[in-house]
């Protein structure tokens, strides 16, 4: 019977050291009596935590005193709690922690506490609070601008012809920066909710896509008296991609350096270097720059550089996320590296894909505009 006993507890044990969640047993004065792999390998434990206080196991004081709220008042305890310590260095863990009595085989009274990493549901509830409180801010002022100019028209101003035609222009304006937000936020959309890639491949001028946006971009570029340079000159960079995506990637950015910039004379450099299998593209500025401790998040969703002139740049801060996620779609990666002042530069390294393959299949292919999906 004995030999029975230790062989089912030592199944239970494994079938527990198996589980995701960290789980604990307490007995009445705070003593753990059980803890599966989980909780060793998430408050890092070098020495057996069987017999020792749950205190100096966890070492948190939320966690010991949701504990002993629970010893206490013999009533089950839940709540949310985060760590700055142990497994995760660097940023935060949030657990949820439910800590619950139970009778042991002799009638004594014992606590389980299960210990969940909730962080993730955190994160994405996080996110989408900032994706609400961004886009309401993103389209409340063109919006409102837009409100206010046909309110001007109604009241006698569609009179004047001239003065309507300069409204109507600020309203185009905003209307279409309307449209570009809608526009982004679908995009990240598809990404983010595409059971599949959301590319569609065919073979286009890696190039010559860069040089439409840039064309596109002329009225910016003029502006800002821009210098834009691309090279090596009319080089055949054909690849196996969707050219749609391609164009947000070169818009988004090439706007961005134009739009972070605000002293006229900025420089951008496009480069596109042949390397075999893969192509290198280079998009660089001799601007403003991005402070080292805003680079690792750049790309990350509604992130914004807060720099002195931020007031006057207008953004949904999806730019380079959808950068980022349309470059990895095509399998390839890009890195940021900025000396403010002097360079900043956004390296991109892509497979070309299989452009021969592609070709056969459209012995009659030729090189067709742009199309919006």
């Amino acid at each position: 019977m004995t030999l029975l006993f230790e062989e089912n507890q030592g199944i239970l044990e494994i079938m527990l050291d198996g589980l995701a969640d960290g789980i604990l047993v307490v007995d009445s004065s705070g003593s753990v009596l059980f803890a599966n792999k989980a909780v060793k390998d998430l408050f890092e434990l070098s020495r057996e935590p069987v017999g020792r206080d749950i205190l100096e196991v966890v070492r948190n004081h939320r966690i010991h005193k949701l504990v002993r709220e629970t010893i206490d008042s013999k009533q089950p305890t839940t709540e949310e709690i985060e760590l700055t310590s142990g497994q995760r260095e660097a940023g935060h863990l949030v657990l949820s922690v439910n800590a619950e009595p139970f009778p042991g085989p002799l009638g004594d009274q014992y606590f389980r506490v299960i210990l969940r990493d909730d962080t993730q549901r955190v994160e994405t509830e996080q996110v989408r609070r900032d994706f609400v409180a961004n886009a309401s801010h993103e389209l409340r002022t063109p919006l409102s601008i837009i409100n206010g100019y046909i309110e001007n028209l109604r009241d006698g101003a569609v009179e004047e012809k001239e003065l309507a035609h300069r409204f109507l222009g600020i309203m185009k304006k905003h209307g279409d920066r309307i449209a570009r937000i809608v526009e982004d936020m679908l995009t990240i959309s598809k990404f983010e909710s595409a059971a599949q890639d959301p590319t569609k491949a065919s073979v286009f001028d890696l190039q010559g896509c860069a040089l439409d946006v840039v064309e596109r971009l002329d009225p910016l570029i003029e502006e800002k008296q821009t210098s834009i340079t691309v090279t090596p000159k009319d080089s055949a960079s054909l690849i196996c991609g969707d050219r749609f995506y391609w164009d947000q990637i070169f818009f988004n950015l090439i706007e961005n350096a134009l739009k972070q910039n605000i002293r006229p004379g900025l420089n951008v450099k496009i480069s596109f270097e042949d390397q075999g299998t893969q192509f290198r593209i280079c998009i660089s500025d001799d601007g403003v720059g991005i402070p080292m401790a805003d680079l690792p998040f750049i790309f990350k969703r509604f992130y914004r550089v807060e720099k002195h002139h931020s007031k006057e740049i207008k953004g949904t801060g999806l730019g380079l996320s959808i950068v980022k996620r349309a470059i990895e779609s095509h399998g390839g990666t890009v890195e940021a590296s900025s000396t403010p002042g002097k360079e900043t530069a956004f390296v991109i390294h892509v497979p070309k894909g299989d452009v021969e393959e592609a070709i056969s299949r459209e012995p009659e292919r030729k090189e067709q505009p742009f199309e919006a999906h």
